[in-house]
């Protein structure tokens, strides 16, 4: 091995080795490095793959550049005085006043006349007796008796009041009535107005021709009357 036999120079039997010694280390070497390296590599992308997908699902604020936060995060600095926050000011509770209770809400209907049926008209005076010399002060309390607001003319050409001797009518507070007025009322429910009306002593009857009598000492019934609703009769006493 260590002299080569041959018919030509010993030197060209030398780099004939050499070469097929290179040629052999070099078979045996490239194997290992690609071995080792695509292993280096394969674990480099493991290790590095990871760290990208967690920084990107779980970022923390603390490693986040300041110029790149939100406007939003700094809003305590325009809030309002100490103890107030900036959402305070924008709340229902701030920018509501309270609650009006004086005007109705708008578009609602004004109230609808009042019927016969929801208004209570009862006679009465103002005291229990009378001298048959006095002038009288006859009442009418008007109620709605009704559950809504509602409108009435309570003037003086709905009102009537009638003082009577059984059936016989003696006196009636329209006759010789000249010009009488009208007065429409918006009525609460369970609301009541008392109008009222003097009357002379006299007897009276509605052509307003006859001669007129004071009425003698005793007992008399008054009625009264509003449009079509009618009182009880009320005991009006003369002594």
């Amino acid at each position: 091995m260590l002299h080569p036999v041959g018919s030509l120079p010993p030197r060209v039997y030398w780099k004939r080795r050499l070469a097929g010694v290179g040629v052999v280390l070099v078979l045996a070497i490239v194997p290992v490095l690609l071995l080792t390296g695509g292993g280096q590599s394969e674990a480099s992308g493991e290790s590095t793959k990871p760290q990208t997908t967690s920084a990107a699902q779980t970022p923390q604020l603390d490693l986040v550049p300041a110029e790149s936060l939100s406007p939003s995060t700094t809003a305590p600095s325009t809030s309002g005085p100490p103890g107030t926050s900036g959402a305070s000011t924008t709340s229902p509770a701030a920018t509501t006043g309270a609650p009006s209770t004086s005007a109705p809400p708008a578009g609602s209907a004004p109230p609808v006349a009042c019927t016969d049926d929801v208004v209570a008209v009862t006679a009465g005076s103002t005291q229990p007796q009378w001298t048959t010399s006095a002038k009288p002060v006859f009442l009418m309390t008007i109620t709605n008796a009704g559950t809504v607001p509602c409108t009435r003319d309570v003037g003086a050409n709905q009102q009537e009041w009638g003082l009577f001797a059984g059936e016989r009518r003696l006196w009636g507070s329209n006759d010789c009535q000249v010009e009488p007025s009208t007065k429409v009322q918006t009525l609460q429910p369970g609301q009541q107005i008392t109008v009222q009306v003097e009357w002379s002593g006299l007897t009276s009857e509605s052509s307003c021709q006859q001669p007129r009598e004071r009425l003698a000492a005793g007992e008399y019934q008054l009625r009264a009357r509003l449009g079509q609703v009618l009182s009880g009769n009320f005991t009006v006493v003369l002594r």
